[in-house]
């Protein structure tokens, strides 16, 4: 849970940031800056399950990166809610990625609307 408000923490003042900065496009900034920390966890998650389904690799179930630990905290490990936790990650990935060419579109349309 911590890694979640972090990355909210980080991609909201980033936008702020750049729009203090008059930087072009910040919200279209701020979803790539989501997109690379989406893809930062679900690489991390990825390689928690795959890890998780090697017995030898652990001594029992265990978290195998600390981008995982952030993740998915103490509570209720086993190798189905890694599975979720992966599945949903990769689908937050996705929906970013899918958002990205839309916030673009509307931030530039709304940019070149005379005031």
């Amino acid at each position: 849970m911590g890694f979640l408000f972090g990355c909210l923490v980080l991609i909201v003042s980033s936008i702020l940031v750049f729009r203090n900065l008059k930087i072009i496009n910040p919200f279209t900034k701020g979803v790539g800056i989501a997109i690379a920390l989406s893809i930062l966890g679900a690489a991390s998650l990825g390689q928690n399950y795959t890890q998780s389904l090697i017995p030898e690799a652990n001594d029992g179930l265990g978290i195998s990166n600390t981008i995982a630990y952030w993740i998915i905290g103490e509570d209720g490990w086993s190798q189905e809610v890694f599975k979720n936790m992966f599945e949903i990650s990769l689908i937050v990935s996705l929906i970013l990625i899918v958002t990205y060419p839309i916030v673009t579109v509307i931030e530039t349309k709304l940019e070149r609307k005379p005031a």
